[in-house]
């Protein structure tokens, strides 16, 4: 069988059916037109070199009245805000709680601390954040 020339029509024609646009393009991801031809984009760069945890979901972009811009990033996880090349978590804290009501405790030749908290009504895989803590008994010291 011998080769033969398939000649498309440039662009995406999104206002008729898919039959109605023989010849022609209907739908594209990641594609662009140079020349009549379509041509693939060239890929993605990554930006910065910080990142954020979990997949992101949704994107709100703004600039603030000193002319900032601002990128608010919803993951899986948590809610970020991007400002320059930096990520800052600020998610909202779901509970707090008083201090001596969480416990810790090690065993000696362990690399395991036992968080103990009666009250926390967290699930597994939730972020929990401990501040404040100096020391475990004398036998961990916090580094600040």
């Amino acid at each position: 069988m011998p080769l033969q020339t398939l000649d498309f029509k440039p662009g995406i024609d999104k206002e008729g059916t898919d039959y109605s646009a023989k010849g022609g393009w209907v739908d594209g991801n990641l594609i662009r037109f140079r020349k009549g031809r379509v041509e693939k984009v060239g890929g993605w760069l990554k930006l910065g070199s910080n990142y954020y945890l979990g997949t992101g979901r949704a994107l709100h972009s703004w600039i603030s009245l000193g002319g900032v811009r601002y990128l608010g990033i919803g993951s899986t996880w948590k809610y970020y805000i991007e400002e320059g090349d930096s990520y800052y978590d600020i998610t909202p804290i779901r509970a707090t709680t008083s201090a001596g009501d969480v416990t810790f405790g090690a065993t000696n030749g362990s690399s395991t601390i036992t968080v103990t908290d009666t009250a926390h009504g967290a699930a597994n895989d939730d972020f929990v954040t401990f501040s404040g803590a100096a020391t475990l008994g004398g036998t961990i010291t916090a580094k600040f």
